[in-house]
């Protein structure tokens, strides 16, 4: 076997080298083919967001126009409780942890939750001015939910300490709503 030396063993061009190509060189096919595949993967991907948003946007067109209704058996109907903690959560949020009662002999609903606009810092007077607000509309939205319930009451707290308490029926004005506050509210 004869030895050649370093020169003579490098590749010349046109000719396989006998040992690992570089990385990163591959076939030109190999890279056609690999381009065409990543081609194909993000029109299907395409294809199925684009029928995914079709169907979203018919979707939502059909309940626009009411032609889809809630997933209610048939001769069931939401409690007015039910009902009166769901406008709580949409008024004072998840955080204020409404929970709720309905009388039917009285047709009263009481709901008591975490005040979500209370502020100890904040004067009485801006105190005051936001647990009505925040009673009212509870008490406005629960009335509108729940027709069966002819009143409302809403009680508000800071811990432990209730801060105001705000009742209306369903007859009533929302300015006609009564609010009282505990003596000595800071």
């Amino acid at each position: 076997m004869e030895k050649r030396s370093k020169s003579t063993m490098r590749a010349r061009p046109g000719r396989p080298t006998g040992g690992r190509a570089r990385p990163g060189l591959g076939d030109a096919a190999t890279r056609a083919r690999a381009g065409r595949v990543r081609l194909l993967v993000a029109v299907a991907a395409g294809v199925v967001l684009v029928a995914a948003g079709a169907f979203l946007a018919q979707r939502i067109t059909q309940v626009q126009q009411g032609a889809v209704t809630p997933d209610v058996p048939q001769g069931a109907t939401l409690d007015p409780a039910l009902r009166a903690r769901g406008a709580a959560i949409s008024i004072s949020g998840d955080a204020s942890h409404p929970q709720a009662s309905y009388d039917p002999a009285s047709g009263t609903v009481l709901v008591r939750l975490q005040s979500k606009y209370y502020d100890p810092k904040h004067t009485a007077a801006l105190n005051r001015q936001y647990l009505a607000t925040e009673g009212r509309l509870i008490v406005q939205l629960a009335l509108y939910n729940a027709p069966e319930a002819g009143r409302v009451m809403v009680e508000l707290y800071h811990g432990r300490q209730k801060v105001g308490t705000v009742t209306g029926a369903s007859g009533d004005a929302y300015n006609d709503y009564r609010v009282d506050y505990p003596k000595g509210l800071p």
